[in-house]
């Protein structure tokens, strides 16, 4: 059985650092985005690509991208929607 998935917590992504991680043939990449909305503060987000390994990102297809709220909510709902993406490619072929 695959270990859950485990992001860092806030202050990692309010520094701006970005991360790679990966759940079997499931790859990851998430990095921390800041939206102008005109006149309205800039918001933050948390956005992700997901690839089938075993080859980086680079030099494969990106089969997902979301976006979440940099906020403890939108981490739970991030790791929420990796483990689900993770589990499909994961998942037996038949």
């Amino acid at each position: 059985m695959l270990s859950p998935i485990e992001i860092p917590t806030m202050l990692f992504w309010e520094n701006g650092n970005t991360w790679y991680g990966s759940k079997g043939e499931a790859r990851f990449f998430i990095h921390p985005s800041s939206h102008e909305d005109g006149e309205a503060p800039a918001r933050t987000t948390l956005d992700a690509e997901l690839w089938k390994g075993p080859l980086s990102r680079a030099l494969s297809q990106v089969l997902a991208e979301a976006s979440f709220p940099l906020s403890e909510d939108g981490l739970v709902q991030l790791t929420a929607w990796l483990e689900e993406q993770a589990a499909v490619l994961n998942a037996p072929e038949t």
